[in-house]
């Protein structure tokens, strides 16, 4: 849970709510610029730079312009890598969040030679991307690929291995992502996340609790599409009730629409519902100390209707604030995991007591072991399929991270891999770091919780879990 504030200011151009840190001036962001064209300048291909200009604030700036500065540091960097990445350490807000070039461009050819092809299909059949398309006849399609998701023959190469002619192969499509500096920026929550490190799997969850919604001073809200994605981006998330689904009403792409269906479903009539919906929204900036998070807006609604429309209280006023202010805290949400940590936690028994109760529901734990096969967290169907994988210390299966997260992506597909950090511990570009062939993380499988239903080693795409037996010592004495 982290309880870090940041300040959050508007952004007329995109709609949306950025941090508004210490390194969100325009002087820091024109200093960033100029780095980022000396580095293009020496052919350096540059990403991450808008993650860069959200976080970067005075002192990691001055860092990055001892790095970076002078020809000689970037001269230095490119006898090493022909790409510089910006990532972040630390939990980073959704409108932040983007993919890496990873997963949106082919980093690998698919080589085929179709005269000696013969047509068996087992590339198609065993690529666990789906990379290959059948044209009908067994081969694979000429000009139906979904390149972008080769993982490559360091990571994968299981369409060459199987090939019984020996005459498929993988190319780098393009060289530059070969060999990376990957530039470790402080993130704006770093503190508090080293404060409360996991020993289980974590993926942030931008709803997670205990953030302190800011917004700006005032919000457009009788333009319901824009008024949402500042709450979007905000964190701030109303679940509203429409045809009996409950749904994000900031993501509605006809917001009117919904809460005139809820309003009709309700028996409301449909101004008040809109009357009610501009009103929490025109007071949201002025409560204060409101979490982040999802929030029963069908009980706030219903509330605000009864309690302050109807009633005729001005919620403009110290006495109609605080009103509102309870109505919204009683109908916070508190859901620490979205997604498959939603699901319960799974099986008859109770969670850590397999060992205890010696019944599991079969024989067989997990154990991990062809990791050089894994893409950790880019995947993590074995932890988000797991019964027991709640978080926390409801969790079947951990992974623990050894190398930033950011640089797990090119470590699993064998690229070469640098880091230089600006938390004060590199004071020049020859620090450089070396990770290349590093084990970026490793699983931890905590049998006491672990119900042997085999699901983890059924859903891994890349045959990475392979089945031990687990014996229990019937002797144990169980108080």
């Amino acid at each position: 849970m982290s309880n870090a504030v940041s300040v959050r200011v508007a952004n007329p151009e995109h709609g949306a709510v950025t941090p508004a840190l210490s390194g969100s001036s325009g002087t820091l962001a024109e200093r960033l610029e100029r780095l980022v064209e000396r580095a293009r300048g020496h052919q350096f291909r540059v990403d991450g730079v808008a993650r860069a200009r959200a976080v970067l604030d005075e002192t990691a700036l001055e860092r990055l312009e001892a790095l970076l500065l002078d020809d000689q540091s970037l001269a230095f960097l490119k006898s090493r890598a022909s790409r510089i990445e910006f990532i972040v350490d630390g939990h980073l807000p959704p409108h932040l969040l983007d993919e890496p070039a990873y997963k949106t461009q082919a980093l690998f050819t698919q080589v085929i030679d179709y005269a000696q092809c013969k047509a068996c299909g087992l590339c198609i059949q065993v690529c666990p991307k789906h990379v290959y398309t059948d044209d009908g006849h067994g081969r694979p399609a000429r000009g139906r690929r979904r390149a972008e998701e080769c993982t490559g023959p360091h990571q994968c190469r299981q369409c060459v291995d199987v090939c019984p002619e020996r005459t498929l192969s993988l190319e780098p499509a393009d060289p530059v992502f070969a060999a990376t500096v990957f530039v470790l920026l402080p993130g704006p929550t770093a503190e508090a996340s080293a404060a409360h490190l996991l020993p289980d799997f974590f993926v942030h969850n931008p709803l997670d609790v205990g953030g302190v919604l800011a917004l700006p001073e005032k919000l457009p809200v009788e333009r319901l599409k824009e008024c949402h994605r500042i709450l979007a981006a905000s964190q701030f998330m109303p679940i509203l009730e429409t045809r009996g689904y409950s749904r994000h009403f900031v993501d509605s792409p006809d917001p009117d629409r919904d809460l005139s269906t809820w309003a009709d479903e309700n028996g409301h009539d449909t101004a008040l519902a809109a009357a009610a919906v501009q009103l929490v929204y025109r007071e949201l900036p002025e409560l204060g100390m409101l979490q982040q998070g999802k929030y029963r807006f069908d009980d706030v609604l219903h509330r605000v209707i009864d309690e302050i429309v109807n009633a005729g209280i001005d919620a403009r006023t110290a006495g109609g604030r605080e009103l509102l202010a309870g109505i919204l805290a009683d109908a916070y949400v508190e859901e620490r995991f979205l997604g498959a940590k939603r699901r319960p936690i799974g099986g008859i028994l109770p969670p850590g007591t397999s060992v205890a109760w010696k019944t599991p529901y079969g024989e067989q734990i997990p154990v991990y072991m062809h990791l050089e096969k894994c893409l950790g967290a880019e995947c993590g169907l074995c932890v988000t399929h797991c019964p027991e994988g709640g978080g926390g210390e409801r969790s079947a299966i951990r992974m623990k991270f050894h190398v930033p997260q950011g640089t797990v992506p090119s470590l699993v597909r064998g690229f070469r891999v640098h880091l230089l950090r600006l938390d004060g511990s590199h004071r020049s570009a020859q620090d450089l770091e070396d990770l290349t062939g590093r084990t970026p993380f490793e699983f931890e499988v905590d049998p006491d919780f672990c119900k042997a239903c085999g699901i983890c080693i059924s859903c891994c795409p890349h045959d990475v879990i392979e089945p031990t037996q687990r014996f229990f010592d019937m002797r144990q004495i169980i108080t």
